[in-house]
């Protein structure tokens, strides 16, 4: 199994620990400072909408057999009532790395441990690593930055995944909020949101934008203000990855 699969699992046991009540446990799920208060750390667990992603490549020449798993694995994975949403994506540039996004939506993190911990759901995540060439999965929580957030099934997702600079972290979030207005004010974007990776590793934010089609995408990667601000991220961040992922049909029928 994928190592970094199998440190989450690790990590999922540990938070049932913390569901039991101990305080030692909740600070190592957390990833929290030894003086953060009882009543912060579960107010963060049980109000912050928290989403797991999954980044997947598929087996050479191996897609549709994956395609074909997870039409069979659908009715289970919406089932409980603990994850509000689940959506796949298709990377926009087949042969670049990840292939495939899936992202399943909680509005807390308790919510997702008690998802990830049904022994239905377990299965499948275990079996995951056997059905693609290689896969990680994150757990990100979402931040205030934008305020940009129609509703629909937007077709074109361009995600960002990106490392603070070491110890830059304030520095970065000063440039988000003085850039925030560029970002969401032209008409094509149609959805904006940012996540922090709740256990601190690499990729230590997510930032996706929303589009209706790949040309609307197209025309606001062109604008300029848009293209300074992505020339700026080089000096605002440790790194920084691209990809443009097309929505699939595989959840949709909820």
């Amino acid at each position: 199994m994928n190592l970094k699969l199998t440190s989450f699992f690790l990590i999922i046991l540990i938070a049932l620990v913390t569901l039991a009540g101990c305080e030692k446990a909740q600070r190592v799920v957390r990833g929290a400072p030894t003086d953060t208060s009882m009543d912060e750390t579960m107010t963060d667990m049980e109000a912050i909408p928290v989403k797991f992603v999954s980044l997947v490549d598929y087996p050479e020449g191996g897609k549709d057999a994956y395609i074909a798993w997870v039409a069979s694995i659908v009715p289970t994975l919406q089932a409980p009532e603990e994850v509000t949403r689940i959506r796949s994506y298709d990377n926009r540039e087949a042969d670049m790395s990840p292939n495939r996004l899936v992202e399943f939506e909680f509005n807390s993190f308790l919510d997702m441990t008690t998802y990830l911990n049904r022994p239905e759901i377990a299965a499948i995540l275990e079996d995951l690593p056997n059905r693609s060439s290689d896969v990680t999965v994150h757990t990100f929580i979402q931040r205030s930055d934008y305020s940009k957030g129609e509703e629909g099934e937007w077709t074109i997702k361009g995600v960002y995944l990106i490392d603070y600079p070491l110890g830059g972290k304030q520095a970065y979030l000063e440039w988000v909020a003085s850039i925030s207005p560029t970002l969401v004010g032209p008409p094509q974007l149609k959805a904006i949101a940012s996540y922090d990776n709740y256990y601190g590793e690499s990729p230590h934010r997510l930032v996706q934008l929303e589009f209706a089609s790949q040309e609307d995408f197209d025309a606001y990667e062109q604008l300029e203000d848009i293209q300074a601000v992505e020339d700026e991220l080089d000096n605002r961040t440790g790194s920084w990855t691209e990809h443009i992922f097309e929505l699939r049909s595989d959840y949709i029928n909820e």
